[in-house]
């Protein structure tokens, strides 16, 4: 794979090693289980969404998954498996809140991590052989759609 390529998408790479170490930070959170704990869960997951994971999961959804399908029709069941995960992602995230933290904690986090493991190991290895120089640019020259905050969403 040509330099540029993997230039073009190391951002994605960066953010999915972020997404990692943030997965395993909100389990270990959500399995201390404390009232403070789960209320730092909380905190972290809201703020991570507004911060960074909205703006990813946009750029993954406007800019990699049509070229992809549009490569071949076979990709269309990865690229619905993880929109459907970043669904669940989104629900959980807009929608947390203390009384609901043990379980949405722990499944932010296992749904983040297994969600991130795919998109390294197949989907961004598929995006890197088949994208044109052109393709990849647009991920590089992406600017997601404004959204409400997840403190707004949830009014906290």
């Amino acid at each position: 794979m040509p330099d540029d390529r993997r230039t073009q998408l190391q951002k994605l790479h960066r953010e999915h090693d972020e997404a990692l170490a943030f997965a395993a930070q909100i389990a270990s959170l959500a399995a201390e289980g404390s009232d403070a704990s789960l209320a730092e869960g909380v905190r972290l997951v809201r703020e991570y969404y507004d911060r960074e994971l909205e703006a990813h999961l946009q750029l993954e959804e406007q800019r990699l998954f049509g070229p992809l399908i549009r490569y071949d029709k076979s990709h269309f069941s990865l690229c619905m498996r993880l929109g459907n995960e970043h669904g669940k992602l989104r629900s959980i995230a807009t929608s947390i809140e203390q009384a609901t933290a043990p379980d949405d904690l722990r499944a932010f986090a296992q749904i983040l991590n297994d969600h991130t493991v795919v998109e390294e190991q197949e989907f961004l290895p598929l995006v890197a052989s088949l994208f044109t120089p052109e393709e990849l640019d647009a991920v590089l020259d992406f600017s997601p759609l404004p959204t409400r905050p997840a403190s707004v969403a949830t009014g906290r």
